[in-house]
């Protein structure tokens, strides 16, 4: 019959015949239970701190010695956290140091504390204006880079308006609508915009290179050491190609949603009771659920890759990979549904009406029309997946036990 281990390297192999088969199905939980210790030990390394509230705050004078996860409505850190910082919510200001790297996403960020390590941050409006030890990379509707920020490593930033005042020990990279530079860059700066503009106190001590409609005009005082290359750029015109491309996108949107919401069909009526359970508590702790898919989410997969380092962890670390996949296959069909139960809580007051299939429909269109609103719309459909998918993690980790 052969060894445990010689059985999983035949399966991996795809020799895997019908007593195989067989003995994998009687001993699914402890295939199962290997997996969650292939995936839970290593987490070691990623120790913290967890919270998730509507409205989360960090005291002055309060230091966090470890990481700190945080998903939530409002956040406001004020204290001092010694670890790195995970923050995902609406509204996000951070005053208090933080002694490893930071990365948050969220409608509204301001950031004051000063950073030892990297900075990834997106929002619908960024704010920086803190002194940064490591690398900077910002996106966003509107980002702005003030007077007072220092960036020791490479920054790289993407909006639709930016304006960067800062000082950047290193270079500057932006893409952009209209960029408005004002700051100090001693590395080189490349830019990619429709509308480009160097105020007075620019100084820039390596090269400028910038891709735009037409060349600008540097006001008087702006100082450039290095050389400047101009590179000319058209405005994008709808050709048969773009139509064509976009009618691609069009044939695919629809296909996904048909795929969606005949999923979604499915598990609203043939798995009633699971699908009801998990959109009745991932409305009722929206953010707890959110919080949970946030650290799931990013943590696992570090952890997979990990597991991948132990040759015995590899075959377990593939089981846990498709796992970890299908978990978010079941969370993209149920995020619909969950945006409609939203919905009629919250914005039509209709908490006792049921779920039915027209309502999917509707649901399944309208969210899918709302993620291709720029920014706003992506925070929106991202974290009502983070909730859909932290509920659905903990509903079958419970019927699994």
């Amino acid at each position: 019959m052969g060894s445990l281990r010689q059985r999983i390297l035949v399966a991996m192999r795809g020799e895997c015949y019908n007593s195989d088969i067989d003995f994998i199905m009687k001993n699914r939980l402890f295939f199962f239970v290997c997996a969650v210790a292939f995936v839970v030990l290593p987490l070691s390394a990623f120790a913290g701190t967890f919270e998730a509230n509507q409205n989360y705050q960090l005291n002055p004078g309060v230091s966090v010695n470890d990481n700190l996860y945080v998903a939530g409505s409002d956040m406001n850190v004020a204290g001092e956290i010694k670890g790195d910082f995970f923050g995902a919510g609406g509204t996000i200001i951070i005053s208090g140091p933080i002694g490893g790297d930071l990365m948050s996403v969220g409608g509204t960020l301001s950031l004051a504390g000063t950073v030892s390590g990297d900075v990834r941050v997106a929002g619908g409006t960024v704010i920086l204006s803190n002194t940064i030890g490591g690398e900077l990379l910002a996106g966003g509707g509107t980002v702005n880079i003030t007077s007072g920020s220092v960036v020791a490593g490479d920054t790289t930033i993407g909006g639709g308006v930016v304006n960067y005042d800062g000082t950047a020990e290193k270079n500057l990279t932006i893409s952009g609508n209209k960029v408005h530079i004002n700051g100090i860059v001693h590395g080189n700066v490349s830019v990619h915009a429709e509308e480009i503009t160097l105020g007075p106190k620019t100084l820039i001590d390596g090269n400028f290179e910038y891709y735009a409609p037409k060349e600008m005009t540097p006001e008087k005082d702006a100082v450039i050491k290095g050389t400047v290359n101009f590179h000319k750029t058209e405005a994008p015109e709808k050709s048969d190609s773009v139509k064509l491309v976009f009618g691609f996108i069009g044939i695919a949107w629809l296909i996904k949603s048909l795929m969606i919401l005949t999923a979604a069909l499915i598990a609203l009526y043939f798995f009633t009771s699971h699908t009801t359970s998990i959109i009745a508590e991932s409305s009722s702790h929206f953010w707890k659920e959110a919080g949970r898919g946030f650290i799931v989410l990013i943590v696992v997969p570090v952890a997979i890759i990990i597991s991948f380092v132990t040759i015995i962890g590899v075959p377990i670390g593939i089981l846990a990979l498709l796992f970890y996949v299908l978990l978010i296959i079941i969370s993209s069909i149920i995020a619909p549904l969950l945006f409609a139960r939203l919905l009629m809580n919250y914005v039509f007051k209709k908490e006792n009406t049921e779920l039915n299939w027209w309502i999917a429909i509707l649901a399944v269109i309208v969210f899918g029309l709302v993620s291709f609103i720029p920014v706003v719309g992506w925070i929106i459909c991202f974290f009502i997946f983070l909730a859909s998918f932290g509920t659905v993690t903990e509903h079958i980790r419970k019927k699994l036990k």
